[in-house]
């Protein structure tokens, strides 16, 4: 019997009814792969829910802390619990209709939170559908230890129908969320704008769910090299410009607020908020800065920023009533004094080097014609850049419709304009000196350079010296 078990073509210990040459892992497998696919999807809308959510729960907590412990307010629980969730709707870029007035003023400082969480949530979605994918699509086998090994970073032909169906998902279960919450908390009092809700919350989902699901299956660099060079290389030196513009801006605001810091602290002392109310102040300047940096930036680039009714700008100040905010204590009382725009110009000129070497950078070999094409569509890049960034700071704080921050079409012009002018100078500069050299000049090539002048200057001092001494 055991022979003709041997000799026979059945596998020892198959199901009955099985089909020749199919295993039973194979047929146990395939009435689990419905459950399973459920519940691979099921973890990443919970996961898309709980890192949304998150963030609710985060402003949540800070509100309720300050309230509870303002002793003196008349307000209750659901107050306080609505007031958190309608920061948390104008986090998602919502608009809420208040008494007074629409506020949409968008506090860049907490749009940080649902980015993240649409980040977060699309990495992990990505991660576990890595481990549905075959091992020929580079999935690695688990470890030896305890905890299953990390799947690896697909860097060339990454799943494309799997990147977008998981980009919906997390985009579409976060989008839900906010519109449910909105839905929830509207009142009269204070009743937020639905399709503001959707637009904001869906913007916001879909650009941090990309990013966590290419970067979750390894597709972010191939997705970036698949692009033309005509197409990188201005992306790149338009966001090597427009960072480098920030990062002034922000270092100035930081001198500024260091300058300005016996006015700050005064204000705050008018205000008698108290220990909590300090806390709640922080909270809110600290989640309205990155905002004010934006500002700051325009005012840098000449356009300047509105302050309801009145406009900041360095040849003329005229401020409004603001917020009552001990921030804005650090506004310029007054026109920027003569000489005043030599410092304002550090701004354009760095961001415009950066610009035209990153250019340099990305095309070597390439023409001078054809890098002054592509500064040039940098430079409207960062103007584009600039201008998305401006709207996204600016809004209304009720009183209809004033609006606070800068124009967005001016500050994106001006700062095309300013970029295109530096960028081509300083290209045709370093055009110049290295036709006059005999040689391309690139980035990093002037240390290259000085060596081999250094070697070709001993060589012929190693040739001279044995004729002197024949």
């Amino acid at each position: 019997m055991a022979a003709f078990l041997r000799n026979s073509g059945a596998p020892t210990g198959a199901a009955p009814g099985a089909q020749p040459g199919s295993s039973p892992t194979e047929e146990q497998a395939r009435p689990g792969l419905e459950p399973a696919a459920w519940a691979s999807h099921g973890r990443s809308v919970l996961s898309a829910v709980a890192t949304s959510a998150a963030g609710l729960v985060l402003i949540q907590f800070v509100v309720l802390v300050v309230w509870g412990a303002d002793t003196g307010s008349s307000a209750g629980p659901q107050d306080a619990s609505r007031i958190g969730a309608d920061l948390w709707l104008l986090a998602h870029g919502a608009t809420v209709r208040l008494p007074g007035g629409p506020v949409d003023l968008l506090p860049l400082g907490l749009a940080l939170l649902p980015i993240l969480a649409a980040t977060t949530a699309g990495h992990r979605a990505a991660t576990t559908g890595l481990e549905r994918l075959p091992p020929e699509r580079g999935l690695r086998p688990r470890g030896l230890g305890l905890r299953p090994a990390r799947p690896p970073r697909v860097e060339t032909s990454p799943p494309w129908g799997a990147v977008v169906r998981d980009v919906a998902l997390v985009a579409g279960t976060q989008t839900i969320l906010v519109l449910v919450i909105a839905l929830i908390v509207s009142a009269p009092a204070a009743r937020p704008d639905i399709f503001s809700v959707l637009v904001g919350a869906l913007s916001f989902s879909l650009t941090g769910a990309a990013i966590g699901v290419l970067s979750g299956y390894g597709a972010l660099r191939s997705a970036w090299r698949s692009l033309p060079d005509s197409v990188r290389v201005p992306v790149a030196a338009a966001l090597a410009a427009f960072t480098s513009m920030i990062a002034v801006s922000a270092f100035g605001v930081a001198l500024v607020l260091a300058a300005t810091l016996p006015e700050i602290a005064a204000t705050d002392r008018e205000l008698e908020a108290g220990v909590v109310g300090g806390v709640g102040l922080a909270a809110i300047q600290l989640a309205i800065l990155p905002n004010l940096v934006l500002w700051a930036l325009a005012y840098t680039l000449g356009p300047g920023f509105g302050t309801g009714s009145g406009f900041v700008r360095p040849d003329e100040v005229h401020v409004a009533l603001l917020p009552d905010l001990p921030v804005f204590a650090a506004l310029p009382p007054g026109p920027l004094p003569q000489g005043g725009w030599l410092v304002l110009a550090v701004v354009p000129v760095i961001a415009g080097t950066m610009l035209a070497l990153s250019v340099r950078r990305g095309t070597p070999g390439a023409g001078h014609r054809s890098r002054l094409g592509r500064i040039l569509t940098a430079a409207g890049v960062s103007g584009l850049l600039m201008m998305f960034a401006a709207a996204s700071s600016a809004g209304r704080i009720g009183s209809g419709s004033v609006r606070f921050g800068p124009t967005a079409w001016s500050v994106g012009l001006a700062a095309a304009a300013e970029l295109t002018v530096v960028a081509v100078l300083v290209s045709c500069v370093a055009e110049l000196a290295a036709r006059r050299a005999g040689q391309p000049f690139e980035v990093g090539s002037v240390r290259t350079a000085s060596l081999k002048r250094r070697l070709q200057s001993s060589s012929s001092w190693a040739e001279r010296a044995p004729r002197r001494h024949s």
